[in-house]
């Protein structure tokens, strides 16, 4: 009997009740925004930030300043809105002490890009990301503290069209492949998942039929016999779902990841510290 089964299904459920979420706020905010004439006219306040803040949050206080406890860096512009690269930089005091960063990209159609929760005292420095970006919007980062502390950094990407946009030509090849990529001294690891990650947003190119949304919901990553991160995504991280963490010392091997989409599919690969595993992308 497969006992991950009904986490796995609680774990859907939950990813699913955020996804209904932020597409639910999105209408709200569509509503409320009808004043707005384009996208040049919408500030960094604006978005569906102003809906989730409260429900998250609540009246909490959130830090905004300390660049180095946290920041956030990604282009201004990028020339695939598909796939947009995206860093959380954590800096003095920060790793090992944050339990948790939410991602919300204002104006996508699902807002809450993910929920990431970090073992306390894995000193985890960086984590990269490739997101879609539907439009020009700011992006955010909310970390929250072992201690409760709340901070949060934004950036404004102006882009377009990235949840709308086809499906790679070299997106071909077994589904869930899982490719590792160390750096030399092992204190960084890029974690690749070959998916589709289908937005529902997306039109054939052969069939002008709507692609249906299928992606990866869950990630879980583990370092020897620790938790390093779990994440809970969604249409808004890019196809090929790539993850990549860096820490001031080497990684204890092996390393291991288990990922579910939202067709309850389970993959799962391990590096031991030599060459790739999983297969390449």
């Amino acid at each position: 009997m497969d006992n991950t089964q009904p986490l796995n299904r609680l774990r859907m459920s939950s990813h699913m009740w955020h996804f209904a979420m932020s597409l639910t706020l999105l209408l709200a905010l569509a509503g409320s925004n009808a004043a707005i004439a384009d996208d040049s006219t919408a500030s960094a306040s604006t978005g569906a930030w102003q809906f989730m803040r409260p429900h998250f949050y609540g009246d909490r206080e959130i830090g905004e300043v300390d660049e180095k406890f946290m920041r956030v860096e990604a282009p201004l512009t990028t020339l695939d809105p598909a796939a947009t690269p995206l860093t959380l930089y954590f800096g003095e005091g920060a790793p090992g002490t944050i339990k948790q960063v939410r991602l919300i990209i204002d104006h996508n159609p699902s807002p809450l890009a993910a929920t990431i929760d970090l073992e306390q005292g894995v000193p985890i420095d960086e984590i990269d990301l490739r997101v879609r970006i539907d439009r020009a919007t700011s992006v955010r980062a909310i970390a929250e503290t072992n201690d409760g502390r709340l901070e949060m950094r934004s950036v404004w990407i102006d882009a377009s069209g990235g949840c709308s946009a086809a499906p790679s030509a070299a997106s071909g090849g077994k589904l869930g492949e899982i490719r590792f990529r160390p750096s030399p001294d092992a204190k960084s690891l890029q974690v690749s998942i070959r998916h589709p990650n289908h937005s529902g947003f997306q039109i054939d190119p052969l069939s002008g039929d709507a692609i249906p949304p299928h992606y990866v919901s869950h990630i879980l990553l583990r370092a020897g016999d620790k938790t390093l991160l779990e994440a809970d995504t969604g249409i808004s991280i890019s196809e090929n779902p790539t993850i990549r963490i860096a820490s001031d010392r080497a990684l204890t091997t092996p390393v291991t990841i288990d990922a579910v989409d939202s067709q309850q599919a389970h993959f799962t690969a391990t590096w031991n510290g030599s060459a790739a595993n999983g297969g390449g992308l």
